[in-house]
């Protein structure tokens, strides 16, 4: 679990805190088919794109993971 989803259960648990630090860390990405160099241009230029939008924040916003760190996009 994630430190951001940990804290949404804070309210759920009375006298619970949630520690610094982490024990486990995950990361977000997307898979391409090996060879396939169009759909690797493709995925690559709308996770920049979406990033330096907002979008992935907002989503992740969305979904609790406000803690959540995004990448910051490529140059």
């Amino acid at each position: 679990m994630s430190l951001a989803s940990l804290q949404t259960l804070i309210p759920s648990l009375p006298g619970a805190r949630v520690l610094a630090g982490h024990f486990h860390a995950t990361a977000n990405s997307i898979a391409v088919p090996k060879g396939r160099p169009a759909a690797l241009e493709y995925a690559s230029r709308f996770i920049e794109a979406a990033k330096a939008s907002g979008r992935v924040r907002r989503a992740f916003d969305a979904i609790g993971l406000t803690d959540a760190v995004v990448t910051p996009p490529a140059p």
